[in-house]
C-alpha cells in the first residue's frame, strides 16, 4: 500500500452546540498530533464545565486516520463517542479531536436521542471548524563534495526539494524536505544525481 501524500484535518479550533429536552451539548474541536493531548483537553474542559455530567470525545490520529479513540464517558455504550467518531470518519478527518460536553436537562433522551444529539453537536462544531488539506513531506540527508554543490543544489531545487539545514565543508551535507506530491520527480532526480548520496530520515 502506497504511503499517503496528504491528509485532511480541521482548519481551526471551533465550538458548536445542540439542545434537546433541556440538555445542552457543547462541542469543541481541536487539531492534535499526539494521543496525550486528548487527556489534557478533557481535563481542561472538565474543569471549565465542572457542573457538566459528561465529556465524551472521539479522535482520529495518523496520516490515514488509522488510530481511532473514543469515549462515552458514562453515557450508554455507543451513544456518545461512536456518533462523534462516525462524523469524523464521514469527513475523512484525521489528526483531529472533538469533545462534547453535556449538561443534563432532567429528561432522559434514550439511546437514539443521545446518538442524534452527540452527532448534531459534532456536526455543528465541525461545520464551524472548516477543513484543510495538509501536504506530507519526506526528509532526506544529502551529501556531496563541495565541487559538486552548485549542480546538486540546482537539481534538488528543480525537483521541488527545500533545504532546511546545511553544513558546508569539503564534503557538504544538507537536510532537505520534499513534498510527497513531488516524490516521483525527486526519485528520478536522485537516480540521475551521481554527484550526491541520499539517506532517508523520516516523514512529517
Amino acid at each position: 500500500m502506497e504511503a499517503p501524500e496528504t491528509y485532511i484535518t480541521i482548519l481551526q479550533s471551533a465550538t458548536g452546540s445542540y439542545s434537546e429536552s433541556g440538555s445542552k451539548f457543547l462541542g469543541y474541536s481541536f487539531a492534535i498530533v499526539d494521543e496525550s493531548e486528548i487527556k489534557i483537553l478533557r481535563d481542561q474542559l472538565s474543569k471549565e464545565h465542572h457542573k457538566a455530567v459528561h465529556v465524551a470525545f472521539a479522535a482520529r490520529l495518523g496520516f490515514e486516520g488509522e488510530n481511532e479513540r473514543s469515549s462515552d464517558d458514562g453515557e450508554p455504550s455507543g451513544s456518545a463517542g461512536k456518533p462523534i467518531l462516525n462524523e469524523l470518519k464521514s469527513r475523512a478527518l484525521t489528526q483531529t479531536c472533538v469533545l462534547i460536553v453535556r449538561y443534563f436537562g432532567g429528561k432522559k433522551l434514550g439511546i437514539p436521542g443521545l446518538i442524534h444529539a452527540y452527532r448534531a453537536a459534532a456536526i455543528d462544531c465541525l461545520n464551524n471548524s472548516g477543513t484543510k488539506e495538509v501536504v506530507l513531506y519526506d526528509d532526506y540527508e544529502i551529501s556531496c563534495h563541495m565541487d559538486h554543490m552548485p549542480v546538486v543544489l540546482h537539481e534538488l531545487n528543480k525537483s521541488g526539494a527545500r533545504v532546511i539545514d546545511s553544513e558546508f565543508a569539503e564534503n557538504c551535507n544538507f537536510k532537505i524536505e520534499i513534498p510527497r506530491t513531488q516524490h516521483a520527480a525527486f526519485t528520478k532526480t536522485l537516480q540521475n544525481l551521481w554527484q550526491a548520496t541520499a539517506t532517508y530520515i523520516g516523514m512529517h
